[in-house]
């Protein structure tokens, strides 16, 4: 089954792959951190029962890079259209929607919402150990 780590993970891995000279946390340090950067925000995840073991999940992220002018800031904002439309999560492919972008004082904020099926699995319920049947015939 697919965990909320696996698919933040495969946000960051993806920015790493694709942005190979930028800095990407999933974590906010004390020590500040180092621009240019990303930071991957999971914002409130959420969980649909649809029917017996099968759910609907939704992973909204933010993500926010800083570095230079508004200019450049659109221009990878961009760039993210493209690159996270698509990410591999436990290998399979998972779409990106709900994609828009921002920029707040310097800061930009690109949202999208990663949603997709579980199937949770059932534990067996234990089989009898053995059974000694007996049967008569009449007649």
């Amino acid at each position: 089954m697919i965990t909320i780590n696996m698919v933040r993970d495969s946000v960051m891995t993806t920015l790493k792959q694709h942005f190979p000279n930028l800095n990407v946390y999933g974590e906010e340090n004390d020590q500040g951190l180092e621009e240019p950067y990303f930071y991957v925000k999971l914002l409130p995840v959420s969980q649909n029962q649809l029917l017996g073991q099968r759910y609907q999940r939704n992973h909204s992220f933010d993500i926010h890079y800083l570095a230079g002018s508004n200019e450049a800031l659109h221009d990878m904002a961009e760039q993210l259209y493209d690159k996270l439309e698509l990410i591999s999560v436990d290998g399979s492919l998972v779409r990106g929607t709900g994609m828009r972008h921002e920029i707040v004082d310097g800061l930009l904020h690109w949202f999208v919402a990663y949603n997709f099926h579980v199937l949770r699995t059932v534990e067996p319920e234990p089989l009898m150990q053995s059974m000694k049947q007996e049967g008569y015939l009449r007649g």
